[in-house]
């Protein structure tokens, strides 16, 4: 058996015990009671002993790297039991940490075990018992409650005029005496002053990037990691390079005046990354909070020469349900969308237009249909509602099968317990007569030792039987049901993009790869039905 125990911090446990209140939610102490816990649990403590982590993440996003790599484990079956802390360090949203319980990993036969909740789900009443939910509840509405809390601290410390983003923006650093206070990197700055002067000169953002490229200058995000940021930002990919838009950025970027701006985006979703802009009329800012990099009559004078260019910035482009998330398969950068006029109308493509900035990429700007990409997802959609029916079905299989296994273990364990009184009494009879003398010792010893076995076998059997009886049997996954739904569709709308996408790469030839959001937890689905089980619907 392998044992993982799970362990997780986030940034608003680590702000309390900053303060002194608690050091109870600490990885150190997590490992510690989830370690000793396993060594003296009987059922765990010879098992093979892994341990992933996630250190400041919220508990609200199940996109941490390490619990991504732990329903991994569980999907390629490499994982027979979890432990964690309490079911707040599993995570803090209601409905998913109740999905993985109570379905998921029943499902893929992996045990899960809450210490510090008593929750453990080889005991099969505890998966659906009303004090599961209940904690689950809780500590998803303390997650709201604790994010609003957070939220409006800091709102009230941006009103000051402090820097509050974890990181400082391309041009400065955090002063080592105030966190909450810029200073300016000035290897970085010249770099600024240099794409600001190249706009006042008539360069575009395009030739610029080019220029930058060309002459290997780091990019913002290389430079970060260069000065020992190891963070990485789920929406940049790796091959990072100067482009127009980061370059756009940057020339509209006012705290290179001394501003200090707080607010401009808002999170979709407690925990996530995902986030949109907020309206101006809800930003606040403070001028004159630190050194500027850039003066404000050449700040100006570029905002002036940035309105007359035809483009418009590409978040004032209308939106579209595949925005970012059409990329290019070469490059990893996102495709852009853009009309083309035909003879016979006006048709959407996706383009790279990477191959503008740099020489690095084999990228040939080749557009491709939206149509065609449409057909694509259509296509991947209906693929996973088939497999979706299919398991729906296996599903069924299941459940009847394991309703006849539940009758037929009932008569099975009546039937050992008859045997069990049996030899029970055949003992009783064997004892009294070696007391009496009409047994000799060594016969009264083989007679007990052969019945002694033969009731070892039937408790071993009676145990096994137990659990089959009062196992729960299968039910619908949300994910199945889900997928289920669109079996039948011939058109996607736009609720479905947005819901069902997470990425389209185009590969050179048009090739497409299409990643639909819970597809991989169908897949989970399907790796966990034994083989029984496919055989049985074959035959049906």
């Amino acid at each position: 058996m392998r044992v993982v125990i799970y362990l997780r911090l986030s940034s608003e446990d680590r702000d309390i015990q900053e303060k002194g209140k608690t050091e109870s939610n600490s990885i150190a102490h997590q490992r510690w009671l989830l370690t000793d816990f396993v060594r003296n649990h009987p059922d765990l403590c010879g098992a093979e002993l892994d341990e992933l982590c996630d250190d400041g993440w919220s508990g609200k996003n199940f996109e941490r790297p390490g619990m991504v790599e732990l329903l991994e484990q569980v999907r390629r079956g490499t994982v027979q039991c979890i432990v964690v802390k309490d079911f707040s360090r599993f995570g803090r949203d209601y409905l998913t940490v109740g999905n993985y319980i109570s379905r998921v990993f029943p499902f893929m036969g992996v045990r899960f075990i809450s210490v510090n909740d008593g929750f453990d789900s080889a005991r099969p009443g505890d998966i659906d018992s009303l004090d599961t939910s209940f904690k689950t509840l809780i500590y998803d509405l303390y997650s709201r409650e604790l994010s609003q809390k957070v939220k409006a601290a800091k709102k009230q410390r941006a009103e000051q005029g402090l820097f509050l983003s974890p990181f400082a923006p391309y041009g400065y650093a955090k002063d080592e005496a105030d966190k909450n206070r810029l200073v300016i990197d000035e290897p970085a700055a010249e770099v600024v002053r240099r794409i600001f002067q190249m706009t006042l000169d008539g360069h575009s953002s395009a030739e610029i990037a080019l220029a930058m490229n060309r002459e290997g200058v780091m990019t913002p995000m290389r430079y970060k990691h260069d000065t020992g940021v190891s963070r990485k930002w789920p929406c940049v990919c790796e091959d990072n390079f100067w482009t127009s838009g980061n370059i756009g950025i940057i020339l509209r970027d006012e705290r290179y005046i001394g501003t200090v701006i707080y607010g401009k985006r808002e999170r979709t979703k407690i925990g996530h990354w995902d986030s949109r802009p907020a309206g101006k009329e809800d930003w606040i800012i403070c001028e004159d909070r630190h050194d500027a990099i850039i003066t404000k009559e050449i700040f100006d004078a570029v905002q002036k020469v940035l309105s007359m260019r035809p483009s418009k910035p590409y978040s004032s482009r209308p939106y579209h349900p595949l925005q970012r998330k059409v990329f290019c398969g070469v490059c990893g950068h996102a495709m852009r969308r853009s009309a083309d006029k035909l003879t016979n109308g006006t048709i959407m493509r996706y383009r790279c237009s990477t191959h503008t900035f740099t020489d690095e990429y084999d990228c040939n700007g080749h557009g491709v249909d939206e149509a065609d990409i449409l057909d694509a997802i259509l296509e991947a959609v209906h693929v996973y509602a088939r497999l979706a029916v299919r398991l729906e079905r296996i599903n069924a299989v299941r459940q009847e099968r394991g309703r006849r296994e539940k009758k037929d273990a009932g008569k099975k364990l009546i039937a050992l317990q008859n045997e069990k009184s049996r030899l029970d009494s055949r003992l009783q009879e064997l004892y009294e007569g070696f007391v009496s003398g009409e047994l000799s010792r060594e016969t009264y010893l083989a007679k007990k030792g052969a019945i002694t076995e033969r009731g070892r076998e039937i408790a071993d059997e009676m145990n096994r039987l137990e659990r089959i009886a009062v196992e729960s049997t299968a039910t619908r996954s949300e994910v199945i049901t889900k997928y289920i739904c669109y079996a039948d569709i011939d058109e996607l709308t736009e609720d479905m993009l947005t819901g069902l996408v997470d990425k389209v790469n185009i590969y050179p030839g048009d090739v497409m790869e299409v990643k639909l959001n819970f597809a991989d937890e169908l897949e989970q689905l399907r790796a966990g039905l034994d083989i029984s089980c496919e055989k049985c619907l074959e035959e049906s």
